[in-house]
């Protein structure tokens, strides 16, 4: 099970970052344009949502996974160790607060009226989660393979 979890966990942000690309860009496009917030957007808005969750959720079933496993090293060990503690604090740390940052503001968007201003929330919240998940995501493994 826990292989499968990893291979889910391994290609779901191809699909990801794919879809939060172009709805950041469609979101842009309403905002500094003429265009409408259409039932297509807002619903690709929500996938990705859906699709965050899904991924934070996978990471998180393998991390609690791995805890209760012992796969995990004894806690001084684990910080002193660079690619421990980037594996299994600062990663999980700081993709679920850009799942919180993107889920915050989807939330915010649904609140607005106008259809620019539901895009401009769009585009800040979703880039800075974006930027952070970005930030701490393991490009290594990502473009190598799981």
């Amino acid at each position: 099970m826990y292989k499968g979890l990893l291979h889910l966990h391994h290609w779901m942000p191809f699909l990801w970052f794919l879809l939060i690309l172009v709805v950041l860009v469609q979101n842009f496009l309403v905002w500094k344009s003429d265009r409408e917030f259409t039932a297509s957007l807002k619903r690709q808005n929500t996938i990705t949502i859906v699709l965050t969750h899904i991924q934070v959720t996978v990471g998180l079933i393998m991390l609690a996974t791995a805890i209760i496993t012992g796969m995990l090293p004894d806690m001084g060990t684990l910080m002193g160790d660079t690619a421990l503690r980037f594996k299994y604090v600062e990663h999980p740390a700081t993709m679920l607060l850009g799942a919180v940052l993107l889920t915050i503001g989807n939330a915010k968007s649904k609140r607005q009226e106008a259809a620019k201003n539901k895009a401009k929330i769009v585009v800040i919240w979703f880039g800075i989660g974006l930027l952070l998940i970005a930030f701490r995501f393991p490009w290594e493994a990502f473009l190598q393979g799981a």
